[in-house]
């Protein structure tokens, strides 16, 4: 079959967030000066409501603060809204080479480019900033569309905006999210990227079942 389109998962396929500075939930409950162990907790309690666009950063950390009893300025929220972006922003500085090469290559053959991922608000205005997001016909990011992997919808959202099947698709990620599982059961093709999942503290296992990319130019393999 001639497939149509490429779908890629962001953090840990296209970029990766280890290897330069983040900015921590440790860091900031100390930022904050409240418990480490009660910001986890209600910050937590957050997360899916952050990746479904219905909290954003600035929110969330508000939420925590009033939770905890505490308050905070205006001037010190804008510093921490301030450090988040400049770590995320830090994440599409560390791009393997080949990942520009595969897309460059992958537009040569005219085929379709998109990108799925669930995110936060923090990460929705750095995206659309940087690089690599020129290269994609589609963003289908989580916070703006309602949706997340592996929910069938998200993919068949993106679909559409490409003009495209499900089954003209392939779809590209590290695996986490369930994701792998969310696209082939919408009749996508579906392999799982090792070369950044590859050199984290741990390796992250192979998923059984799955197409297994050890370096990005072995997509190319499997185009046709």
């Amino acid at each position: 079959m001639k497939y149509k389109a490429v779908i890629f998962d962001l953090y840990e396929t296209l970029i990766t967030e280890w290897g330069h500075k983040k900015y921590t939930k440790s860091e900031m409950s100390s930022d904050l000066g409240i418990d480490s162990e009660k910001f986890d907790l209600y910050w937590d309690e957050k997360e899916e409501d952050r990746y479904m666009g219905k909290i954003n950063f600035t929110d969330s950390i508000l939420y925590v603060m009033e939770k905890c009893g505490g308050h905070i300025e205006s001037p010190a929220l804008s510093r921490m809204v301030d450090k988040r972006i400049e770590t995320k922003s830090q994440c599409f500085e560390y791009v393997n080479p080949d990942i520009y090469r595969l897309l460059e290559e992958l537009k040569r053959r005219e085929l379709r480019l998109a990108v799925i991922s669930n995110c936060s608000s923090d990460e929705v205005q750095v995206i659309r900033q940087t690089k690599i997001y020129g290269y994609f016909d589609q963003i289908t990011l989580s916070y703006e569309v309602g949706m997340k992997k592996p929910d069938h919808d998200i993919y068949k959202k993106c679909c559409d905006l490409l003009g495209v099947d499900t089954n003209e698709c392939i779809f590209v990620g590290d695996g986490g999210s369930n994701e792998l599982e969310g696209a082939r059961m919408v009749g996508m093709k579906a392999i799982q990227a090792k070369w950044y999942t590859n050199q984290l503290p741990y390796k992250r296992a192979s998923k059984d079942g799955f197409i297994i990319a050890e370096e990005p130019y072995d997509i190319l393999q499997h185009i046709e």
